[in-house]
């Protein structure tokens, strides 16, 4: 599920923490980071983590012998001094800390989440449970920022994915079937033909008991009533 200010990935196992983000401009672009949040009235502190750089990009995050990330809540007002993680590391080299991407995180939360229902014929299904944004251009827009996730997903081996939003659409929206091919178009994906989608009623990231969803298609509006997870701080 992706909202405007934090994102939770769900799958046979259960969900996974929000994770909710912000915008940071820096040295490595605009990028969505993720923050630590405390309680709703928290503004949240930048997380940051250990990457891998080659020619000043950043690469990709580097993970433990059990496949964990080296983060850590950065330091100062808003978090933003970097906390001392190199130092847990004994690599060397083009290695640098850096704000969390949001996106990062959560295509390593989709590929833990997998391992949980490897058993299931739709492990390899990704549906993505959108909240509207503005107006139908304005939310189009929107999603395109997030084509690096569906990008990271494909190449960590997900093979189909689907779209739905959580709550009605304002008309400006239009069409569901023309909006459907809108979305696929806008984070780089050819929209599955009719027989894929039959194949795919469902995906493995609605539990039953947090996420209640019309078949995941494209051309049936599903309307989503999200709820968000236990560990949620605008909960408590």
């Amino acid at each position: 599920m992706i909202a405007k200010d934090f994102m939770v990935v769900g799958a046979k196992g259960g969900f996974s923490p929000n994770i909710f983000y912000t915008t940071l401009s820096d040295r490595y672009g605009k990028r969505y980071v993720t923050l630590h949040r405390e309680s709703a009235d928290d503004p949240g502190h930048i997380m940051w983590t250990l990457y891998s750089e080659k020619n000043g990009v950043l690469d990709s995050v580097i993970v433990d012998e059990d496949h964990k990330m080296y983060k850590a809540v950065g330091l100062g007002e808003g978090g933003v001094i970097p906390p001392p993680l190199k130092q847990k590391l004994k690599r060397r080299g083009n290695v640098v800390v850096a704000p969390l991407s949001a996106l990062d995180e959560v295509t390593w939360n989709l590929v833990e989440l997998r391992k949980q229902a490897e058993d299931r014929p739709d492990t390899n299904d990704i549906l993505f449970a959108l909240e509207p944004n503005g107006s139908r251009a304005d939310f189009l827009q929107w999603l395109r920022s997030y084509k690096p996730l569906v990008q990271a997903a494909k190449n960590a081996g997900f093979s189909f994915f689907s779209f739905g939003l959580m709550n009605d659409a304002d008309s400006s929206y239009g069409d569901w079937a023309k909006l459907s091919k809108d979305m696929y178009d806008a984070v780089g994906l050819e929209m599955p033909s009719q027989d894929e989608l039959k194949k795919h009623k469902r995906c493995s990231c609605t539990p039953g008991d947090a996420l209640e969803a019309a078949p995941a298609t494209p051309y049936s509006r599903g309307v989503y009533e999200l709820l968000k997870s236990k560990g949620n701080p605008q909960k408590k």
